[in-house]
């Protein structure tokens, strides 16, 4: 063959592959759209998990100087349902601000300086404690908490994390310590597990956290207002792990090292330099393809990577491979139609750094990724399996599992193999996170933590815990004031009924400064707000004005208002219309979301008698030992069991066939029990709390006389909700009542 005819059949195979690439990367970005790898998706995942962020940061500043944050594949993004991603939290003690120059000492305050010397280990420093001058004491118990250099320095030891340790378990039950790092399994109201890093915060970038704006780099990217905001973004110090032997290379000089460290307890005084903050400002400035091709190479990584060297390749490896690559390519390139060659892009720099055993930080100078992690042995492994992807234009993703990866590519398959319907993957996504933002807004742990409490005691608590709010509302961020307006009306409902309870139980009448809460809260959402309102006014017998407010209720409810109980979570109710309706959550909690109602037992006297049972649901020592049981799911431990929770809905016709009964208006109290009725055959509710919706229907009968037809419900309840059900107490005291003589319950 003439040396022309083998250059136009190379030329002929090229295009042949660079046509198959495009097919590949065409059906390869609109499977990772169909898994949540979209705009839409990715954004509700950073949205939630920045409110959870200040959530939970409003609650741990009410209690003392600390801020939370989420960071990593939750809060980026760069996840997905298959992936099964943990949660990276990073608690950030404020009580000690950290300086690096003396000269911004402030001697009334107790500061921490900042420690580096040729000793330290890359990315570590000391932190010495500064004290105010008019008092060097440190209680006798905290000394083990430091060491004493020669000139009596007081350095504090990483060791402190212990504290945080017992003070974590008691909150979150059984944990788990993985270096620095705590592992809470069947975390909160999402599921999965937390590891959570207890951490202090310096306002000022590290000479050493400055290599990112000195290297030499093209400059398309990062771009100069994110250059702005990464150098002010400050970094985290986090306990550092045991420091093992560590390698560097000087790119510039082609010169290896090796730094042999002893093994003793000296890791307890560093403390690592974290640029989390940094990374996520990164990370939330690529663009959805550049998002895509960090996906995959995720994906590689747990199917093809993780079965070889486990999580010693780890997801931050990739990262900054993935940084270093959009830093350094072209902005071009970065399209659908491109995505394996940007892959392989990806992975031949990964390849590279392992055949140098050298990984680069992408903020930190003279830090190696790969010290300490991967073995001698592994990285010829890795590189010969690169190698091989790279050379076959990725051909394995074909046979990825995760999320119906491989068939969703080659379309093989119109069925998934975890039984849902490709389409409905995006819709499971949404709905986790809007159950979690939920459950967040109306979280009763304030309240549940009172119970033993006297309720006037819990009141004033209570009215501090608001006050701290108005003022946080009043001087935060725009993010964080957003939060609050959020959680500030479920307050001010829980405040209104506590406070009417304690009057209604002293005989008193109901000051106006009730109903004034009560008008507060009731942008909460659709209906809880305003069901405890109809509540207080049946349970001070102004039966007139419960109804017109019923009635309020009612014109709100439409089809479109979605039911939910943020402690049962139904993950199939926020459909594609939900998600296409592109409000800001506020909205869609108050116009679009019907929370069922809940009472503490500081509102007891707000009750109906009937849900006074649900107060008390749990009956045996088995039934305490299955609600604390995590196997059960994330809810079932949570202490909204000794609360009492029903749908808004059904809740709303059972008030109604109670005032209509009290009223004398029959016709309207058999429509309202026939609506609570109907309800049991809506599989919305089956799925929520339907046991206390056959409770109250049970109650409802025994009214009427019907007691057959009352202890059919209560069976049913039971046989449903077998654990922890107040239908129990109904049915024993039904026997009661037919031995003794006793009256039923109105």
């Amino acid at each position: 063959m003439t040396a022309v005819k083998e250059a136009h059949v190379r030329r002929a195979l090229e295009s042949n592959n660079g046509n198959k690439r495009s097919v590949t990367s065409a059906a390869l970005a609109k499977a990772l759209s169909d898994i949540g790898v979209n705009e839409e998706t990715i954004q509700l995942r950073r949205t939630t998990w920045l409110y959870n962020e200040a959530v939970e940061t409003i609650y741990s500043q009410l209690q003392c100087h600390y801020d939370t944050y989420y960071f990593g594949s939750q809060s980026e993004g760069s996840t997905t349902e298959g992936m099964d991603s943990d949660y990276d939290c990073l608690g950030c003690q404020r009580i000690f601000p950290v300086i690096q120059n003396i000269v911004d000492r402030q001697c009334e305050l107790a500061q921490l300086f900042l420690v580096t010397d040729k000793s330290t280990p890359p990315q570590c420093c000391c932190l010495q404690l500064l004290l105010p001058y008019f008092s060097n004491f440190l209680p006798g118990h905290s000394f083990r908490f430091f060491h004493f250099d020669a000139l009596r320095r007081k350095f504090l030891k990483s060791n402190l994390l212990n504290f945080f340790i017992a003070e974590y378990s008691n909150k979150k039950g059984c944990i788990t310590q993985h270096g620095p790092a705590l592992t809470v399994d069947n975390f909160d109201s999402f599921g999965g597990s937390s590891d959570t890093v207890h951490a202090f915060h310096c306002a000022k970038l590290p000479e050493n956290c400055q290599y990112i704006f000195k290297r030499p780099k093209p400059g398309h990217w990062p771009g100069p207002e994110l250059v702005t905001q990464l150098k002010d973004s400050g970094v985290f110090l986090v306990p550092n792990s045991p420091v093992q032997n560590t390698t560097n290379w000087d790119p510039q000089q082609r010169l290896g090292t090796l730094t042999v460290r002893t093994f003793d307890n000296s890791h307890e005084l560093y403390w690592r330099l974290s640029t989390n903050l940094m990374e996520r400002l990164l990370m939330f400035d690529i663009t959805m393809t550049q998002m895509k091709v960090y996906v995959i190479m995720k994906i590689i990584r747990k199917e093809f990577f993780k079965p070889l060297v486990g999580d010693r390749l780890s997801t931050f490896h990739l990262k900054t491979t993935f940084l270093y690559c959009v830093e350094m390519s072209p902005p071009g390139i970065w399209k659908d139609e491109n995505l394996i060659q940007c892959l392989k892009y990806c992975l031949t720099t990964l390849r590279r750094w392992l055949k140098m055993r050298y990984c680069p930080h992408y903020t930190t100078v003279n830090v190696n990724l790969f010290a300490g992690k991967l073995q001698w042995n592994e990285f010829p492994v890795l590189i010969d399996l690169l190698k091989d992807m790279i050379l076959n234009d990725v051909s394995c993703l074909y046979n990825v599992k995760m999320d119906d990866l491989g068939n969703r590519i080659s379309s093989n398959s119109t069925e998934s193999t975890n039984g849902l319907a490709f389409e409905e993957l995006n819709f499971v996504v949404a709905s986790k996170m809007f159950y979690g933002m939920i459950y967040k807004s109306i979280c009763y742990d304030e309240i549940t933590m009172l119970t033993e409490e006297e309720t006037s005691k819990v009141i004033n608590d209570h009215a501090q815990y608001i006050q701290k709010l108005e003022t946080i509302y009043e001087t935060s961020t725009v993010h964080m004031r957003s939060a609050v307006s959020i959680k500030l009306p479920f307050q001010y409902s829980i405040h209104a009924a506590m406070k009417a309870s304690l009057c209604i139980g002293n005989n008193q009448s109901l000051p106006q400064e009730i109903f004034t809460l009560c008008d507060k809260s009731l942008m909460s959402d659709v209906t809880s707000s305003r069901l405890k309102l109809a509540s207080i006014y049946f349970s001070a017998r102004r039966f007139e004005e419960a109804a017109a407010i019923l009635k309020q209720v009612d014109a709100l409810i439409s089809d479109k208002v979605i039911h939910v109980s943020p402690f049962i979570g139904n993950n199939r109710k926020f459909g594609a219309e939900m998600i296409g309706r592109r409000k800001e959550f506020s909205d869609i909690l108050q116009k679009d979301i019907a929370v069922c109602t809940i009472f503490s037992r500081n509102e007891i006297n707000c009750v109906p008698g009937q849900l006074v049972a649900e107060f008390y649901r749990t009956v045996t020592v088995e039934n305490e030992g299955w609600r604390r049981d995590r196997r059960f799911g994330p809810f079932s431990w949570m202490e909204w069991m000794d609360l009492a929770v029903v749908d808004s809905l059904p809740y709303m016709y059972y008030l109604q066939f109670l005032i209509f009964r009290s009223t004398g208006l029959i016709s309207d109290k058999d429509i309202a029990f026939k609506n609570l009725f109907a309800i049991c055959k809506d599989r919305a509710f089956i799925e929520c709390h339907i046991e206390t919706t056959l409770n109250l229907i049970g109650h409802c009968y025994e009214l009427e006389g019907k007691l057959k037809c009352a202890w059919r419900s209560y069976k049913l309840s039971v046989k449903l909700r077998p654990q922890n059900n107040a239908a129990y107490w109904h049915m024993f005291r039904m026997i009661g009542g037919l031995f003794y003589g006793v009256k039923m319950l109105s």
